[in-house]
């Protein structure tokens, strides 16, 4: 399906428009066969789909889309003292978003407070922010997504002038800089620290193709939250990162600008496609180049926009925006699907691409 961007925008409301309708209360997560699987509480994703409502609302003003936001709004509030470092991608899609569009205060208020949790999982030894597992011991992990969780605690300090919000987001970048990122790349998805100690007993990939394999989509979520860092905090070294990780990402990508779910899967180019991580480095990169002019990162930003518009949108007889993201192609879930986060972070860049959202 080739569509014009103007066209795509429309027709990601549409389809917006058609999963409202049909999944009552609760959360689409991942299509299979191309249909959603739905969750009830919104697992770790939910906060994207409430986002897409705003983005929907944002494009055109429509009190339908307001409405449905927050329906969903209602629903989620309740989870803002899950001890989880997913808070941020719960919380900061869906009322941080609507905050900013509509200054609503209670919006700020739930938001404050899921903030005030995830800034209690900064472990003190350590500067990981990191939440509580099982493995035959207790052990904490952390993983490379965590820096696109961090923006629910930049926000909270420019809106409090709270320390603890900055403090904590700034260690966990350093530490995941420091422990996470070798030669220009995440080296590793997740790692595992002694509870006591804060130190590191194991590192691990749990979506990649195998250890220190190149998972394209931590590699997504590294680019955009070491973007956001420095424009929080103005730290060179934030920029730097932000940099090589974009340089290494695009140097690294095939004809079509949509990377495949690992770059180093023996299979490529019969290995599965991950719109999904497209989306986010895509959006990252028009981030990063409003913070850095150099010559490129906007035009292979158009290019990945433009591959996803023309060769990866999800058909009128499948739910979903995007086609062919891959979630974990290790236990062979949401592979060649739509995912959640996907649509979210394509609306997304459309949006700055047309510059109805900053």
């Amino acid at each position: 399906m080739i569509l014009a961007k103007d066209e795509t925008i429309s027709y990601a409301l549409h389809k917006i428009e058609r999963t409202a309708s049909e999944i009552g209360g609760k959360f689409p997560h991942l299509t299979e066969g191309g249909r959603w699987e739905t969750t009830h509480d919104g697992s770790w994703t939910g906060g994207f789909w409430i986002g897409l409502l705003w983005l929907g609302y944002l494009a055109t003003k429509d009190e339908k889309f307001f409405e449905l936001a927050h329906k969903w709004l209602l629903l989620l509030g309740q989870r803002k003292n899950d001890k989880m470092f997913d808070l941020g991608f719960l919380f900061y899609p869906s009322f941080v978003l609507g905050h900013k569009i509509t200054l609503d205060e209670n919006l700020r208020k739930v938001a404050l407070g899921a903030a005030d949790t995830l800034v209690k999982l900064s472990h003190a030894k350590s500067g990981f922010i990191c939440q509580e597992i099982r493995g035959g011991k207790k052990f904490r992990r952390t993983a490379i997504d965590v820096m696109m969780d961090l923006p629910l605690l930049w926000w909270a300090h420019s809106e409090t002038g709270d320390e603890r919000y900055y403090d904590a987001a700034y260690k966990h970048s350093i530490k995941t800089l420091k422990n996470l990122i070798k030669n220009n790349r995440p080296e590793v998805h997740a790692v595992d620290l002694d509870p006591k100690t804060g130190e590191i007993v194991r590192k691990l990939t749990l979506h990649g193709y195998s250890y220190g394999s190149r998972w394209s989509r931590g590699h997504a979520w590294s680019i955009y939250g070491f973007s956001i860092a420095y424009n929080a905090t103005k730290e060179k070294i934030f920029l730097d990162t932000a940099k090589k990780l974009a340089d290494y990402f695009i140097k690294n990508l095939p004809a079509d600008f949509v990377p495949y779910w690992d770059f180093d899967d023996s299979n490529i180019p019969n290995a599965p496609k991950d719109s999904s991580a497209a989306a986010i480095a895509c959006s990252g990169l028009i981030t990063l180049h409003k913070l850095y002019k150099k010559p490129g990162i906007k035009e292979i930003a158009n290019r990945i926009l433009g591959s996803l518009c023309t060769n990866y949108i999800a058909k009128e007889n499948q739910d979903g925006i995007l086609a062919q993201g891959c979630f974990d192609f290790p236990k062979k879930l949401g592979v060649n699907e739509s995912l959640i986060w996907g649509d979210f972070y394509f609306l997304e860049a459309l949006l700055k691409k047309g510059r109805l959202l900053e």
